[in-house]
């Protein structure tokens, strides 16, 4: 795979058709897909790739059985499509993963009614798996009964308990690698990326964007690109950033929903991913991934009125999601001293404070603003590529482009490098993670260890790996007690307990 240059001295020489402002998932896939149409474009990222909300997801890539709920047909075969996108083109870390709903027959789950709606999930999902090999096939959907149910889930609620759905979704194991196969596909077809580098503001002259300004985080140099076009894909801060420039945009971020998924130091409770409701209070539903064979759980959620930089997660927050954990699944008591990860980011709310239904898409000409400027915010991971797809088209329309075939033709260097759970970092591994250093961009050791490897993903291997993981940073040395500080703040830092 190409390596990751970060040529910011040649920054000033060049013009770009396309810069797009932030690296998170959005911002990838925008690269990805005007990098397929032979769109000369940069990325710039404040921080590191994917460092904000993007990292911080439940490693699942949902299809749209809960769309069928409200009826929602469209977002429905949206998340279909784009779920099988990662099966065909990603399927190194992309995988079928079996799901179960206890259903306790109140409301709609009903065994009959799910019967009913696991059917038409098959029937409207026929093409799921055209194409696909046999191993990324999802098989049909299916009710079992409570005797069933318990021997998948050994704890479930057996009180009242009359059977279960049982579908197939997909999960992700090294997310970090995924995201770096597509960074790598942007870069080997043009695309360019650079991360601490910190836009300050687009360039505007009579009502036409000619470029950004900006600063080098790691030199301090201030300078400006050119570009005719840019995207704001700043995540959290896109509606900040657009009245920057221009104006405010409510509808790019009404309200601030703060999501949080938490991994805990315990075994999961089933082969099976688990959709697990409250029964008392207000109804919520939490996905139990058995992500790598521990237990994650997600996602919990409140809006909040500031975002910060660490999408923080109240002492409150975590308090009154264990206690509905610990009330959904009888005896696994679980405590706060079980917490291993909190993952925390912000996406958008609607105004009753629920998660957007659509992402937020402006162009700034036609809402009075300036040409050649537009902003996005995103809103699930699943969709982000079509998403990018359709700004693509309606800024570059008519530009040919590169099969997903041909450009995922590229074949995976000796630069991947996975991590069991507990395993531990060998003289093998080091030699591949040097690589990783040297080949990715890798600036700090919380890149390599949180970014670019699963390796933070169990935090105390991450701490505990720190000085063996020093001679991969040559020109650190002096500062590697606040390299390992930050590591730890990035770990432990954004929740309380």
């Amino acid at each position: 795979m190409e390596k990751i240059h970060r040529n910011i001295s040649d920054l000033k020489k060049s013009e770009y058709e396309l810069i797009i402002i932030g690296g998170g998932i959005y911002g990838t896939m925008l690269s990805l897909e005007a990098a397929r149409r032979g769109i000369k474009s940069i990325l710039l990222e404040k921080d590191d790739f994917s460092s904000k909300t993007t990292l911080n997801n439940l490693r699942t890539v949902h299809g749209g059985l809960r769309y069928l709920q409200s009826a929602d047909i469209i977002r429905f075969k949206e998340s279909v499509k784009e779920r099988k996108w990662f099966l065909k083109y990603l399927p190194e870390y992309v995988n079928p993963m079996p799901c179960l709903m206890p259903l306790y027959g109140k409301g709609v789950y009903r065994n009959s009614i799910f019967r009913i709606a696991l059917t038409i999930n098959d029937v409207l999902s026929f093409y799921r798996n055209k194409n696909l090999p046999e191993s990324k096939k999802l098989p049909n959907g299916k009710v079992i009964t409570a005797k069933e149910s318990a021997e998948i889930f050994k704890l479930i609620d057996k009180k009242g308990l009359k059977g279960s759905a049982c579908w197939y979704d997909a999960g992700v194991e090294e997310f970090q690698r995924l995201n770096m196969k597509l960074i790598h596909t942007a870069v080997s077809t043009g695309a360019e990326f650079i991360n601490y580098f910190e836009v300050q503001d687009v360039l505007v002259k009579n009502k036409k964007v000619f470029g950004i300004i900006g600063t080098d985080k790691l030199s301090g140099e201030t300078l400006k690109i050119k570009s005719k076009k840019i995207i704001n894909a700043a995540g959290p801060w896109s509606r900040i950033f657009a009245e920057g420039f221009d104006k405010d945009y409510p509808g790019l971020f009404k309200k601030n929903l703060l999501l949080w998924n938490i991994l805990f130091d315990r075994e999961a409770l089933s082969e099976y991913a688990l959709g697990l409701s409250t029964r008392k209070g207000k109804k919520h539903t939490y996905f139990f991934h058995p992500w790598k064979g521990r237990l994650l759980i997600g996602t919990g959620e409140k809006i909040v009125d500031n975002i910060g930089d660490k999408a923080f997660v109240k002492k409150e927050f975590i308090e009154e999601f264990m206690n509905d954990i610990n009330s959904i699944v009888p005896g696994i008591s679980l405590k706060k001293s079980d917490i291993l990860r909190v993952y925390s980011g912000i996406l958008p709310a609607t105004d009753k404070g629920t998660l957007a239904k659509r992402p937020g898409m402006i162009d700034h000409w036609k809402a009075g603003g300036p040409a050649g400027a537009y902003s996005i915010s995103g809103v699930k991971f699943t969709t982000s590529r079509l998403v990018a797809e359709k700004m693509i088209k309606y800024i570059f329309s008519n530009r040919k482009k590169k099969s997903y075939k041909e450009l995922f033709g590229i074949k995976n260097s000796d630069n991947e490098v996975f991590f069991e759970y507990n395993e531990k970092i060998d003289k093998r591994k080091l030699e591949v993670l040097k690589k990783v250093v040297n080949n990715e961009s890798v600036i700090h050791l919380s890149d390599l260890a949180s970014r670019r490897t699963s390796i933070s993903d169990n935090p105390k291997r991450a701490v505990n790996a720190a000085d063996e993981l020093k001679k991969l940073f040559p020109g650190l040395e002096d500062g590697w007690n606040d390299e390992i500080l930050s590591l730890k703040d990035e770990l432990y830092g954004n929740y309380e307990v």
